[in-house]
Parts: structure tokens; C-alpha cells; sequence
């Protein structure tokens, strides 16, 4: 019974678990608009895409933090607060100072500031042992999924790999995700 259960989870690929509506930004929103997606959206990245639905990178929570911790520190101000996150690449908590800055000028920053350029992607037909071992490979909680000249088609998280782990590789569905709101949908 066990192999056939191992067998069935083998042949899943990256289309049967990826969203295929997930919260998109273009390069050119400003940061305060992203943030508030991710805010309204319950999610920690959004893939960034140009006018022809091309994947041009991701913008993350990570991405935001170093943002400000590296232009907080040139602007250190005496009362600022702290904060806290977990920097995956060094795999330990980090302080970032928040000060005004972050207040007053990341809202006036591009996407594009600041977003990943390093496109962590793969196929629908990708299998999902694959997308797993490169999101581990790559220190990643998001990889997109693209089609030919990288058009966004979908993306995987670390939380669809829980969903599929609590439902099992049974046949059953996954519960239905409401459509999120992208920035082109606010316009």
C-alpha cells in the first residue's frame, strides 16, 4: 500500500499544486502598492511581470527588510525601533532597524528598486521532487511557474507543499483559493 501511495506522489508535477492566479505586480508600482497586495493578499511575495505577462523577477518580504536595513544604516536615528526576520541565507534572525526612512521613502520607491531579478522558475511538467529539491537548493519559499518567453503561468510556495502533504496524494481537492487581487485588477 505504501508504494502505491509513493508511486502516485511521484508522478505530480508542478502544475497540480501550483496557483494559477497568483497576486502579480508590474516593475513599475511603487513599493507602498505591493505592499498593501501582500497585505491584502495574506502573502509574503509577488511575482513581478511586465505588460506582455512576462516573469521578470519576485519581490519578497526579504526583499523589502534588506532594502531598508541597508539605507536605515545611513540613516540611523536614535529612536528608531528594531525589528526582526529570519534571513534565509544565513540562516539565522536578523535586527533591522525601522526608521522614518522606511515610513517616507520606500513608498516611493519602484518595484523595480528593489525586486529579485534572479528567476527561480519552472515548467508546468516540472516534477515536484525537482521544484522541491531547488526551492531547498536555492533557499527559496516561491518559485514561479513559466511557459515559453517566461509568461507567468503560475506560482508554487512552501505552503502548497504543506496543502499537498495534509491532503495527502489523495484524489480530493484542494480547498478553493479566492482570486487575488493583482495590481493591474486596482487600476
Amino acid at each position: 500500500m505504501k508504494q502505491v501511495k509513493q508511486s502516485k506522489a511521484e508522478t505530480l508535477r508542478a502544475k497540480d499544486i501550483m496557483n494559477q492566479h497568483p497576486v502579480t505586480v508590474g516593475p513599475h508600482d511603487s513599493l507602498q502598492t505591493a505592499m498593501e497586495l501582500m497585505v491584502e493578499n495574506h502573502v509574503t511575495g509577488l511575482a513581478v511581470i511586465d505588460g506582455a505577462d512576462r516573469c521578470m523577477g519576485v519581490l519578497s518580504g526579504t526583499d523589502i527588510l534588506r532594502y531598508e536595513q541597508d539605507h536605515a544604516e545611513e540613516r540611523a536615528e536614535v529612536n528608531s525601533d528594531l525589528a526582526r526576520y529570519f534571513d534565509q541565507m544565513t540562516r539565522r534572525w536578523e535586527d533591522v532597524r525601522l526608521t522614518s526612512y522606511a515610513l517616507e521613502k520606500l513608498a516611493e520607491l519602484e518595484v523595480d528598486d528593489i525586486m529579485s531579478r534572479d528567476l527561480i522558475s519552472v515548467r508546468p511538467e516540472t516534477p515536484l521532487r525537482t521544484v522541491a529539491k531547488k526551492m531547498l537548493e536555492q533557499e527559496v519559499h516561491r518559485v514561479v511557474v513559466v511557459g515559453r518567453d517566461n509568461r507567468l503561468i503560475g506560482l508554487i510556495t512552501s505552503i502548497d507543499f504543506v496543502r499537498l502533504a495534509a491532503r495527502g496524494t489523495s484524489n480530493e481537492k484542494p480547498p478553493a483559493r479566492r482570486r487575488p487581487r493583482s495590481s493591474a485588477a486596482r487600476k
